[in-house]
């Protein structure tokens, strides 16, 4: 009886170290972060990703949703959270902004984290605006798309200025139209911590008045007698002859810009 009960034990001792073996460590709980974020004194825009390392390694990353703040205290905020394991308990957890290093680490402690402002200071290259744009020239309303190709690291300031006398802050790509003929000169200011650029001497725009189809800023004969060819196909069609919205090039269409021509309307 004693040798079988001492066999039980050994049995009993062996199936638990194998469990033992076989169970993987349960990994430790995560740190999480949240605070305020700056780049060289600046709040740091929306948009701004944040990555943490350990040993080199990313670990975790969130995106700004605001200016000046990553994550929050809130139950469903998002949050800067950290995995890790075991053996990283104690380690030096690195925090990038964009890809520059803050001024700031902690350690990965298990359930550690909470409210932790982020710095960064770095001296990266002065911007430098530029832009394109889908057209240069056109008649009355002349709508025109420009796109922000500038080279600027953490943008914190946009502005376009249209010449017309029309600004838009803080969008990088801006719509507009012009609706009286002229000439226009299109500039672009960017900022970020290291200094600021004015795209010069700009962009020129041309706005035609409206029927002028030859661009000499008017409404002639020449003008009329090319509607007039639109309409019998004896040129090339323009959608901007379409005066009276009808989808076609028609001899409705040609006599109104005759009509305009001689006086007899105010408008196309």
């Amino acid at each position: 009886m004693q040798v079988r009960v001492g066999i039980l034990v050994l049995c009993l001792i062996g199936c638990t170290a194998l469990v033992t073996a076989d169970t993987p460590p349960i990994p430790p709980i995560p740190c999480e972060f949240y605070g305020n974020v700056t780049i060289n004194g600046l709040a740091a825009p929306a948009g701004t990703v944040i990555t943490a390392y350990i040993d080199e390694g990313s670990r975790s990353s969130i995106t700004t949703l605001s200016t000046g703040r990553y994550g929050g205290p809130g139950t469903f905020d998002p949050r800067l959270r950290i995995n890790g394991s075991e053996t990283d308990i104690g380690k030096t957890i690195v925090f990038r902004v964009n890809g520059n290093q803050a001024n700031e680490t902690a350690l990965f402690i298990a359930g550690g984290g909470g409210y932790f402002n982020l710095t960064v200071i770095f001296s990266g290259p002065p911007p430098v605006s530029r832009f394109t744009q889908n057209i240069t020239a056109g008649m009355a309303p002349l709508t025109i798309l420009f796109t922000d190709t500038s080279d600027c690291l953490n943008t914190t300031g946009r502005s376009w200025d249209f010449g017309d006398g029309t600004t838009l802050p803080m969008v990088q790509n801006a719509l507009t139209t012009y609706t009286t003929p002229g000439t226009y000169i299109v500039r672009l200011t960017i900022s970020n911590s290291t200094g600021s650029d004015t795209t010069v001497p700009g962009t020129t725009i041309r706005v035609f008045p409206r029927g002028d189809f030859n661009t000499n800023w008017r409404v002639d004969i020449s003008d009329v007698t090319r509607v007039a060819y639109m309409a019998v196909n004896l040129t090339a069609v323009d959608p901007a002859a379409d005066f009276d919205h009808s989808g076609i090039i028609d001899v409705g269409d040609a006599a109104k810009i005759a009509w305009y021509y001689v006086g007899k309307i105010t408008g196309l």
